[in-house]
Protein backbone atom coordinates (compact mmCIF):
# COMPACT_ATOMS: atom_id res chain seq x y z
CA UNK A 1 0.00 0.00 0.00
CA UNK A 2 0.91 3.58 -0.70
CA UNK A 3 1.78 6.26 1.59
CA UNK A 4 -0.73 8.03 -0.12
CA UNK A 5 -3.72 5.34 0.03
CA UNK A 6 -2.35 4.91 3.74
CA UNK A 7 -2.96 8.55 4.50
CA UNK A 8 -6.86 8.62 2.19
CA UNK A 9 -7.97 5.46 4.38
CA UNK A 10 -7.02 6.93 7.83
CA UNK A 11 -8.57 10.51 7.13
CA UNK A 12 -11.99 7.95 5.98
CA UNK A 13 -11.67 5.94 8.98
CA UNK A 14 -11.37 9.53 11.02
CA UNK A 15 -14.68 11.24 9.06
CA UNK A 16 -16.58 7.97 9.49
CA UNK A 17 -15.64 7.72 13.21
CA UNK A 18 -16.66 11.33 13.88
CA UNK A 19 -19.52 10.70 11.84
CA UNK A 20 -21.18 8.27 14.19
CA UNK A 21 -20.24 10.66 17.35
CA UNK A 22 -23.10 12.36 15.43
CA UNK A 23 -25.97 11.28 17.96
CA UNK A 24 -28.48 13.48 16.03
CA UNK A 25 -26.82 11.84 12.93
CA UNK A 26 -27.03 8.05 14.26
CA UNK A 27 -30.95 8.58 15.50
CA UNK A 28 -32.00 9.69 12.20
CA UNK A 29 -29.80 7.07 10.46
CA UNK A 30 -31.45 4.61 12.68
CA UNK A 31 -35.01 5.92 12.54
CA UNK A 32 -34.95 5.91 8.38
CA UNK A 33 -33.78 2.32 8.62
CA UNK A 34 -36.88 1.14 10.98
CA UNK A 35 -39.00 3.02 8.97
CA UNK A 36 -38.03 1.33 6.03
CA UNK A 37 -37.97 -2.17 7.65
CA UNK A 38 -41.74 -1.13 8.65
CA UNK A 39 -42.77 0.38 5.32
CA UNK A 40 -40.96 -3.10 3.03
CA UNK A 41 -42.53 -5.29 5.66
CA UNK A 42 -45.51 -3.90 5.51
CA UNK A 43 -45.95 -3.86 1.75
CA UNK A 44 -45.18 -7.69 1.95
CA UNK A 45 -47.90 -8.03 4.33
CA UNK A 46 -50.36 -6.65 2.19
CA UNK A 47 -49.56 -8.43 -0.53
CA UNK A 48 -49.75 -11.62 1.12
CA UNK A 49 -52.53 -11.39 2.89
CA UNK A 50 -54.74 -10.12 -0.02
CA UNK A 51 -53.47 -13.53 -2.02
CA UNK A 52 -53.87 -16.37 0.67
CA UNK A 53 -56.28 -15.02 2.88
CA UNK A 54 -58.90 -12.68 1.06
CA UNK A 55 -57.89 -14.54 -2.25
CA UNK A 56 -58.46 -11.88 -4.54
CA UNK A 57 -55.32 -11.52 -6.44
CA UNK A 58 -57.19 -9.32 -9.15
CA UNK A 59 -57.37 -7.01 -6.10
CA UNK A 60 -53.50 -6.62 -5.36
CA UNK A 61 -52.71 -3.97 -8.05
CA UNK A 62 -55.71 -1.83 -6.92
CA UNK A 63 -54.72 -1.81 -3.05
CA UNK A 64 -50.83 -1.50 -4.38
CA UNK A 65 -52.02 1.62 -6.29
CA UNK A 66 -54.29 2.80 -3.23
CA UNK A 67 -50.88 2.24 -1.00
CA UNK A 68 -48.40 4.16 -2.67
CA UNK A 69 -49.82 6.76 -5.02
CA UNK A 70 -51.65 9.04 -2.63
CA UNK A 71 -47.71 8.79 -0.97
CA UNK A 72 -46.20 10.27 -3.57
CA UNK A 73 -48.98 13.11 -3.97
CA UNK A 74 -49.16 13.79 -0.80
CA UNK A 75 -45.12 14.47 -0.65
CA UNK A 76 -45.58 17.48 -1.59
CA UNK A 77 -47.66 18.91 0.81
CA UNK A 78 -44.76 16.96 3.45
CA UNK A 79 -42.12 18.75 1.66
CA UNK A 80 -43.83 22.08 2.66
CA UNK A 81 -44.31 21.06 6.24
CA UNK A 82 -40.78 20.20 6.42
CA UNK A 83 -39.57 23.44 5.77
CA UNK A 84 -42.12 24.86 7.98
CA UNK A 85 -41.73 22.72 11.09
CA UNK A 86 -39.39 20.81 13.28
CA UNK A 87 -38.50 18.02 10.98
CA UNK A 88 -37.95 15.80 13.68
CA UNK A 89 -41.34 16.07 15.03
CA UNK A 90 -42.89 15.56 11.71
CA UNK A 91 -40.95 12.34 11.76
CA UNK A 92 -41.91 11.49 15.46
CA UNK A 93 -45.97 12.03 14.79
CA UNK A 94 -45.96 10.15 11.07
CA UNK A 95 -44.22 7.33 12.84
CA UNK A 96 -46.65 7.57 16.03
CA UNK A 97 -49.86 7.68 14.07
CA UNK A 98 -48.74 4.59 11.66
CA UNK A 99 -48.18 2.54 14.77
CA UNK A 100 -51.75 3.58 16.08
CA UNK A 101 -52.92 2.17 12.66
CA UNK A 102 -51.29 -0.86 12.67
CA UNK A 103 -53.03 -1.32 15.93
CA UNK A 104 -56.10 -0.84 14.71
CA UNK A 105 -55.32 -3.21 11.98
CA UNK A 106 -54.83 -5.94 14.39
CA UNK A 107 -57.96 -4.90 16.32
CA UNK A 108 -59.89 -5.87 12.69
CA UNK A 109 -58.16 -8.99 11.88
CA UNK A 110 -58.81 -10.44 15.45
CA UNK A 111 -62.52 -9.47 15.19
CA UNK A 112 -62.60 -10.78 11.75
CA UNK A 113 -63.60 -7.63 9.34
CA UNK A 114 -60.32 -6.92 7.99
CA UNK A 115 -61.86 -7.62 4.12
CA UNK A 116 -60.52 -5.59 1.53
CA UNK A 117 -62.73 -2.13 1.66
CA UNK A 118 -61.03 -1.97 4.91
CA UNK A 119 -57.60 -2.88 3.90
CA UNK A 120 -58.21 -0.20 1.06
CA UNK A 121 -58.78 2.52 3.34
CA UNK A 122 -55.85 1.35 6.02
CA UNK A 123 -53.61 1.13 2.83
CA UNK A 124 -54.57 4.72 1.55
CA UNK A 125 -53.96 6.08 5.24
CA UNK A 126 -50.65 4.28 6.18
CA UNK A 127 -49.40 5.51 1.62
CA UNK A 128 -50.34 9.04 2.91
CA UNK A 129 -48.60 9.16 6.45
CA UNK A 130 -45.26 7.81 5.16
CA UNK A 131 -45.50 10.78 2.57
CA UNK A 132 -44.95 13.12 5.50
CA UNK A 133 -42.32 10.95 7.07
CA UNK A 134 -40.14 10.95 3.85
CA UNK A 135 -39.59 14.63 2.81
CA UNK A 136 -38.73 15.34 6.35
CA UNK A 137 -36.20 12.91 6.87
CA UNK A 138 -34.32 13.14 3.75
CA UNK A 139 -34.15 16.96 4.35
CA UNK A 140 -33.70 16.46 7.87
CA UNK A 141 -29.88 15.22 7.23
CA UNK A 142 -28.02 18.41 5.71
CA UNK A 143 -28.89 20.22 8.86
CA UNK A 144 -27.15 17.79 10.95
CA UNK A 145 -24.01 16.98 9.26
CA UNK A 146 -21.37 18.87 6.94
CA UNK A 147 -21.34 19.44 3.70
CA UNK A 148 -17.55 17.28 3.00
CA UNK A 149 -19.51 14.29 4.94
CA UNK A 150 -23.21 14.46 3.23
CA UNK A 151 -22.05 12.11 0.36
CA UNK A 152 -20.94 9.65 3.09
CA UNK A 153 -23.70 10.42 5.22
CA UNK A 154 -26.29 10.04 2.02
CA UNK A 155 -24.63 6.28 1.24
CA UNK A 156 -24.29 5.20 4.96
CA UNK A 157 -28.41 5.62 5.28
CA UNK A 158 -28.94 4.15 1.51
CA UNK A 159 -27.35 1.20 2.55
CA UNK A 160 -29.59 0.58 5.41
CA UNK A 161 -32.69 1.78 3.18
CA UNK A 162 -31.43 -0.97 1.13
CA UNK A 163 -30.98 -3.67 3.25
CA UNK A 164 -34.55 -2.94 4.81
CA UNK A 165 -36.04 -2.85 1.84
CA UNK A 166 -34.99 -6.26 1.28
CA UNK A 167 -35.16 -7.61 4.66
CA UNK A 168 -38.40 -6.76 4.99
CA UNK A 169 -40.27 -9.89 2.71
CA UNK A 170 -37.79 -11.74 4.09
CA UNK A 171 -39.17 -11.06 8.36
CA UNK A 172 -42.72 -11.20 6.90
CA UNK A 173 -42.57 -14.98 5.39
CA UNK A 174 -40.32 -16.02 8.23
CA UNK A 175 -42.57 -14.92 11.14
CA UNK A 176 -45.79 -16.54 8.94
CA UNK A 177 -44.19 -19.87 8.82
CA UNK A 178 -44.20 -19.37 12.98
CA UNK A 179 -46.82 -17.52 13.67
CA UNK A 180 -49.56 -15.45 12.10
CA UNK A 181 -50.76 -12.38 10.28
CA UNK A 182 -51.29 -10.95 13.89
CA UNK A 183 -47.65 -11.61 14.87
CA UNK A 184 -46.43 -10.01 12.00
CA UNK A 185 -48.45 -6.81 11.67
CA UNK A 186 -47.07 -6.53 15.44
CA UNK A 187 -43.89 -6.43 14.61
CA UNK A 188 -44.47 -3.96 12.11
CA UNK A 189 -45.44 -1.83 14.79
CA UNK A 190 -42.55 -2.14 17.21
CA UNK A 191 -40.97 -1.13 13.77
CA UNK A 192 -42.94 2.03 14.06
CA UNK A 193 -42.46 2.39 17.55
CA UNK A 194 -38.55 2.24 17.55
CA UNK A 195 -39.11 5.20 14.91
CA UNK A 196 -40.99 7.43 17.24
CA UNK A 197 -38.28 6.65 19.52
CA UNK A 198 -35.26 7.40 17.40
CA UNK A 199 -37.13 10.56 15.95
CA UNK A 200 -37.98 11.29 19.39
CA UNK A 201 -34.16 11.38 20.18
CA UNK A 202 -33.34 13.76 17.31
CA UNK A 203 -31.97 16.81 18.41
CA UNK A 204 -33.06 19.69 16.31
CA UNK A 205 -32.12 23.12 16.23
CA UNK A 206 -34.79 25.24 15.30
CA UNK A 207 -34.55 26.54 11.74
CA UNK A 208 -37.65 27.82 10.87
CA UNK A 209 -38.19 30.94 11.27
CA UNK A 210 -41.24 33.61 11.53
CA UNK A 211 -40.80 34.15 7.90
CA UNK A 212 -40.96 30.68 6.94
CA UNK A 213 -44.24 30.40 8.59
CA UNK A 214 -45.94 32.76 6.51
CA UNK A 215 -48.06 31.96 4.02
CA UNK A 216 -50.36 29.05 3.32
CA UNK A 217 -49.56 25.51 1.92
CA UNK A 218 -50.41 26.69 -1.60
CA UNK A 219 -48.22 29.66 -1.49
CA UNK A 220 -45.29 27.67 -0.28
CA UNK A 221 -45.87 24.92 -2.52
CA UNK A 222 -45.86 27.33 -5.83
CA UNK A 223 -42.78 29.00 -4.08
CA UNK A 224 -40.83 25.99 -4.09
CA UNK A 225 -41.99 25.17 -7.67
CA UNK A 226 -40.69 28.45 -8.96
CA UNK A 227 -37.56 28.12 -6.85
CA UNK A 228 -36.72 24.45 -8.70
CA UNK A 229 -37.46 26.22 -12.13
CA UNK A 230 -35.31 29.59 -11.71
CA UNK A 231 -32.16 27.11 -10.75
CA UNK A 232 -30.99 25.58 -13.87
CA UNK A 233 -29.15 23.12 -11.91
CA UNK A 234 -32.52 21.57 -9.88
CA UNK A 235 -34.32 21.63 -13.13
CA UNK A 236 -31.32 19.55 -15.13
CA UNK A 237 -31.55 17.11 -12.24
CA UNK A 238 -35.13 16.59 -11.91
CA UNK A 239 -34.94 15.67 -15.88
CA UNK A 240 -32.19 13.18 -15.65
CA UNK A 241 -34.64 11.25 -12.72
CA UNK A 242 -37.53 11.49 -15.01
CA UNK A 243 -35.52 9.77 -17.62
CA UNK A 244 -34.43 7.20 -15.04
CA UNK A 245 -37.51 6.26 -13.61
CA UNK A 246 -39.47 6.26 -17.00
CA UNK A 247 -37.19 4.61 -19.26
CA UNK A 248 -35.32 2.31 -16.84
CA UNK A 249 -37.33 1.18 -13.71
CA UNK A 250 -40.33 0.55 -15.84
CA UNK A 251 -38.42 -2.32 -18.19
CA UNK A 252 -36.26 -3.60 -15.04
CA UNK A 253 -38.76 -4.20 -12.62
CA UNK A 254 -41.75 -5.49 -14.83
CA UNK A 255 -39.09 -6.97 -17.34
CA UNK A 256 -37.36 -9.16 -15.40
CA UNK A 257 -40.08 -11.93 -14.58
CA UNK A 258 -40.70 -11.88 -18.01
CA UNK A 259 -37.39 -12.02 -18.92
CA UNK A 260 -37.20 -15.26 -16.43
CA UNK A 261 -40.09 -16.69 -18.43
CA UNK A 262 -40.31 -15.81 -21.89
CA UNK A 263 -36.37 -15.87 -22.68
CA UNK A 264 -34.21 -18.02 -20.37
CA UNK A 265 -37.36 -20.09 -19.54
CA UNK A 266 -36.60 -20.28 -16.26
CA UNK A 267 -38.28 -20.77 -13.03
CA UNK A 268 -39.21 -19.21 -9.53
CA UNK A 269 -36.21 -19.90 -7.90
CA UNK A 270 -34.15 -18.18 -11.24
CA UNK A 271 -36.11 -15.16 -10.54
CA UNK A 272 -35.42 -14.52 -7.12
CA UNK A 273 -31.72 -14.56 -8.06
CA UNK A 274 -32.08 -11.90 -10.51
CA UNK A 275 -33.97 -9.96 -8.14
CA UNK A 276 -31.47 -10.16 -5.54
CA UNK A 277 -28.86 -9.82 -7.65
CA UNK A 278 -29.85 -5.75 -8.16
CA UNK A 279 -30.87 -5.50 -4.73
CA UNK A 280 -27.16 -6.98 -3.93
CA UNK A 281 -25.70 -4.58 -6.40
CA UNK A 282 -27.49 -1.18 -4.79
CA UNK A 283 -26.27 -2.69 -1.50
CA UNK A 284 -22.82 -2.47 -2.66
CA UNK A 285 -22.91 0.59 -4.28
CA UNK A 286 -24.31 2.93 -1.55
CA UNK A 287 -21.52 1.02 0.45
CA UNK A 288 -18.50 1.79 -2.64
CA UNK A 289 -20.07 5.66 -2.87
CA UNK A 290 -19.66 6.28 0.42
CA UNK A 291 -15.98 4.92 0.98
CA UNK A 292 -14.82 7.09 -2.17
CA UNK A 293 -17.35 10.17 -1.03
CA UNK A 294 -16.97 11.43 -4.19
CA UNK A 295 -17.03 15.34 -4.51
CA UNK A 296 -15.07 16.14 -7.63
CA UNK A 297 -16.58 16.13 -11.42
CA UNK A 298 -19.54 14.58 -10.16
CA UNK A 299 -21.73 15.73 -12.48
CA UNK A 300 -19.64 13.99 -15.70
CA UNK A 301 -19.07 10.97 -13.30
CA UNK A 302 -23.34 10.87 -13.10
CA UNK A 303 -23.97 11.43 -16.53
CA UNK A 304 -21.64 8.44 -17.79
CA UNK A 305 -22.58 5.91 -15.02
CA UNK A 306 -26.14 6.79 -16.51
CA UNK A 307 -24.77 6.14 -20.17
CA UNK A 308 -23.31 2.85 -18.94
CA UNK A 309 -26.95 1.87 -17.17
CA UNK A 310 -28.95 2.68 -20.72
CA UNK A 311 -26.15 0.37 -22.08
CA UNK A 312 -26.76 -2.89 -19.84
CA UNK A 313 -30.33 -2.42 -19.57
CA UNK A 314 -30.24 -2.98 -23.22
CA UNK A 315 -27.88 -6.02 -22.92
CA UNK A 316 -30.09 -7.54 -20.13
CA UNK A 317 -33.05 -7.99 -22.57
CA UNK A 318 -30.98 -9.87 -24.77
CA UNK A 319 -29.75 -12.65 -22.34
CA UNK A 320 -29.39 -16.46 -22.89
CA UNK A 321 -28.41 -18.23 -19.60
CA UNK A 322 -29.40 -16.93 -16.08
CA UNK A 323 -25.64 -16.23 -14.74
CA UNK A 324 -25.93 -13.08 -17.78
CA UNK A 325 -28.56 -11.67 -15.74
CA UNK A 326 -27.22 -12.02 -12.63
CA UNK A 327 -23.67 -10.01 -13.61
CA UNK A 328 -25.39 -7.55 -15.20
CA UNK A 329 -28.26 -6.85 -12.97
CA UNK A 330 -25.41 -6.89 -10.25
CA UNK A 331 -23.76 -4.03 -12.15
CA UNK A 332 -26.99 -2.27 -12.70
CA UNK A 333 -28.07 -2.63 -9.12
CA UNK A 334 -24.01 -0.72 -8.44
CA UNK A 335 -23.99 1.88 -10.80
CA UNK A 336 -28.08 2.82 -9.93
CA UNK A 337 -27.19 3.19 -5.72
CA UNK A 338 -24.19 5.35 -7.16
CA UNK A 339 -26.13 7.74 -9.17
CA UNK A 340 -29.19 7.94 -6.91
CA UNK A 341 -26.62 8.54 -3.80
CA UNK A 342 -24.77 10.89 -6.10
CA UNK A 343 -27.65 13.07 -6.73
CA UNK A 344 -29.04 13.16 -3.43
CA UNK A 345 -26.25 14.67 -2.04
CA UNK A 346 -25.41 16.90 -4.83
CA UNK A 347 -29.04 18.25 -4.69
CA UNK A 348 -28.16 19.06 -0.97
CA UNK A 349 -25.44 20.87 -0.98
CA UNK A 350 -27.00 23.11 -3.47
CA UNK A 351 -30.30 23.54 -2.01
CA UNK A 352 -31.13 26.38 0.05
CA UNK A 353 -31.89 25.09 3.95
CA UNK A 354 -35.02 26.53 4.20
CA UNK A 355 -36.66 25.08 0.99
CA UNK A 356 -34.78 21.65 1.46
CA UNK A 357 -38.23 19.79 2.58
CA UNK A 358 -40.22 21.42 -1.34
CA UNK A 359 -36.88 20.61 -3.03
CA UNK A 360 -36.60 17.02 -1.72
CA UNK A 361 -40.11 16.29 -1.92
CA UNK A 362 -40.76 17.39 -5.36
CA UNK A 363 -37.74 15.36 -6.60
CA UNK A 364 -39.00 12.68 -5.51
CA UNK A 365 -42.66 13.25 -6.01
CA UNK A 366 -42.05 13.76 -9.76
CA UNK A 367 -39.64 10.87 -10.24
CA UNK A 368 -41.08 7.91 -8.29
CA UNK A 369 -44.56 9.61 -9.73
CA UNK A 370 -43.68 8.41 -12.95
CA UNK A 371 -42.59 5.11 -12.55
CA UNK A 372 -46.62 3.84 -12.11
CA UNK A 373 -46.74 5.52 -16.50
CA UNK A 374 -43.37 3.49 -16.68
CA UNK A 375 -45.31 0.53 -15.55
CA UNK A 376 -48.61 1.60 -18.27
CA UNK A 377 -45.77 2.21 -20.99
CA UNK A 378 -44.34 -1.09 -20.83
CA UNK A 379 -47.79 -2.98 -20.80
CA UNK A 380 -48.96 -1.48 -23.56
CA UNK A 381 -45.44 -1.68 -25.74
CA UNK A 382 -46.70 -5.54 -24.72
CA UNK A 383 -50.01 -5.10 -26.04
CA UNK A 384 -48.47 -3.90 -29.47
CA UNK A 385 -46.81 -7.31 -29.53
CA UNK A 386 -43.40 -5.86 -28.89
CA UNK A 387 -41.20 -8.34 -27.03
CA UNK A 388 -39.64 -7.38 -23.69
CA UNK A 389 -36.29 -7.80 -25.50
CA UNK A 390 -37.29 -5.17 -27.84
CA UNK A 391 -38.37 -2.78 -25.07
CA UNK A 392 -35.27 -2.95 -23.10
CA UNK A 393 -33.06 -2.40 -26.34
CA UNK A 394 -35.18 0.57 -27.26
CA UNK A 395 -35.12 2.15 -23.62
CA UNK A 396 -31.37 1.54 -23.29
CA UNK A 397 -30.38 2.83 -26.27
CA UNK A 398 -32.72 6.21 -25.63
CA UNK A 399 -31.01 6.60 -22.01
CA UNK A 400 -27.69 6.39 -23.81
CA UNK A 401 -28.85 9.08 -26.05
CA UNK A 402 -30.17 11.46 -23.90
CA UNK A 403 -27.05 10.92 -21.18
CA UNK A 404 -25.25 11.64 -23.80
CA UNK A 405 -26.42 14.62 -25.47
CA UNK A 406 -26.34 16.33 -21.31
CA UNK A 407 -22.84 14.84 -21.57
CA UNK A 408 -22.12 16.89 -24.20
CA UNK A 409 -23.56 20.11 -22.67
CA UNK A 410 -20.33 21.44 -20.65
CA UNK A 411 -23.13 23.64 -18.78
CA UNK A 412 -24.84 21.23 -17.52
CA UNK A 413 -21.54 19.05 -16.12
CA UNK A 414 -20.33 22.26 -14.40
CA UNK A 415 -23.70 22.92 -13.02
CA UNK A 416 -23.67 19.51 -11.19
CA UNK A 417 -20.03 19.53 -10.22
Amino acid sequence: MSRDQALIEKKNDVVASSLFKNRAFVFLWLSSTTSFLALSTYLFAEQWYIITILNKESALGIVMMVTMIPRVIFMSIGGVWADRYKRSQIMLVSSLVRCILIVVMIFFLQMSILELWPLICFALLFGVLDAFFSPANTSLLPSLVSKDVLTRSNSFIQSSNQIAMFSGPMIGGWVLTVGSFSLLFSIIAIFLTMTFIFSFLIKEEEVNTITQKKGSTKEKLKEGLTYVWRMPFLKNMLFILVIINFFFFGPLLMGIPLIVDKVIHGAALDLSFLQSSYQGGMLVGAIIVGILNLRKKRGLIILVMITFLGILLSLLGQIGFLWQGIVLLLMMGVLSSIINVSLISTIQEQSDEEKMGRVMSLINASSNGLVPLSYAFVSLALVLNLTISNIMLLCGILIVVISLIFTLNSKVIKEVN
